[in-house]
């Protein structure tokens, strides 16, 4: 009897206890499973919806440009945190979008034909039909885009080609973008509304080229946030400093370029100020950000700061090189994080 007992007991254990211990585990090793799962799916996704890009330039002191970096050479910082890069490569074929800002306002009125002919001959050089895009906006008071983004040459060609100086309007007759006033202006609204409503969703880099004295009288919004809609827009302004010449009752005047202005929009977006003395220099000046733009860098990296609050980062980039070079690094300062919901 024990022995019949004995092999009940082990029949049971065998058909019944073992079974039941074996299901009891399977959803835990699947859970298991579906949580790793879940937190390498995480893990990519963060690091593909949270990374940061940022295009920058390297010169040396004789302003050429250092085309052999390495990820190695970069130090980045946000907020004064070291950061990890998550990719850093040489781009030279980028699609590149322009909106061409030019002051028609009355100190600029003498000096609009070199400008209309530089602006055309570095567009013509540089636009890709196949790639590339530009548009040419005006502001005095009021702030119209005469042409919207295009790849077409012969339309920007004929669109800078139409623009006149005028008592009360020079624009081809479009609609403003901004107020409708011609007395004025308005270069912190043009910088504004361009970055805002014209080259916030455009693919590539996104590029403001200003020909202005950098004077602004007429604006609705001042230029801290005309530089802040540009750092959200990730735009790089240009600016080309023109010195104002104008006619009053029959006078000639002339009018100093604000470079301090000029100098902290490009500093603080990425770009570069020119203040060239003559119209060759015209010229010189466009050569120069087309080379900008060419001969750039992309970096990106995932920040640790991932507080969804909308708030401000600063971003330094230093470069560590052991030939002792002193270089200039051409960058945004910073981007605006994520707001959450």
């Amino acid at each position: 009897m024990q022995s019949k007992k004995f092999w009940w007991t082990v029949i049971l254990i065998v058909f019944f206890v073992i079974p039941l211990h074996l299901i009891a585990q399977v959803p835990q090793d699947k859970k298991t499973q579906a949580n790793k799962q879940e937190e390498q799916e995480d893990g990519v996704l963060k690091v593909s919806t949270d990374l940061v890009t940022v295009p920058l330039s390297v010169t040396d002191k004789k302003n050429r440009y250092i085309t052999d970096l390495k990820v190695e050479d970069i130090t980045l910082m946000e907020d004064g945190k070291a950061q990890e890069v998550f990719s850093f490569t040489k781009e030279t074929d980028l699609p590149l979008t322009f909106a061409l800002l030019i002051d028609i306002s009355g100190s600029q009125e003498l000096t609009l034909p070199a400008q209309r002919e530089a602006a055309l001959k570095f567009l013509e050089k540089v636009i890709r039909n196949d790639k590339d895009l530009a548009a040419v906006i005006t502001f005095r008071k009021d702030v119209e885009m005469l042409q919207s983004l295009t790849s077409n040459v012969d339309q920007i060609r004929r669109t800078l080609n139409g623009i006149k100086f005028t008592g009360s309007t020079s624009s081809l007759g479009s609609p403003p973008i901004g107020g409708s006033d011609f007395a004025g202006t308005s270069l912190y609204d043009a910088v504004y509304v361009t970055s805002d409503e014209l080259l916030a969703k455009e693919a590539g880099r996104r590029v403001i080229i200003l020909l202005t004295d950098g004077r602004d009288t007429t604006s609705a919004y001042g230029i801290k946030q005309a530089i802040d809609r540009s750092l959200r827009s990730e735009v790089l302004v240009y600016a080309i400093g023109i010195e104002g010449r104008g006619q009053y009752g029959g006078n000639v005047f002339n009018q100093d370029v604000d470079k301090k202005t000029l100098q902290n929009m490009c500093e603080e977006t990425g770009g570069r100020f020119f203040l060239p003395k003559n119209e060759n220099e015209y010229f010189q000046a466009f050569r120069q950000i087309e080379d900008d733009l060419r001969q750039q860098y992309i970096l990106s990296y995932s920040p640790s700061n991932d507080a969804q609050d909308g708030g401000f980062r600063n971003i330094t980039i230093k470069i560590n090189r052991k030939d002792g070079k002193e270089l200039k690094v051409l960058s945004r300062r910073g981007y605006y994080a994520k707001k959450g919901a």
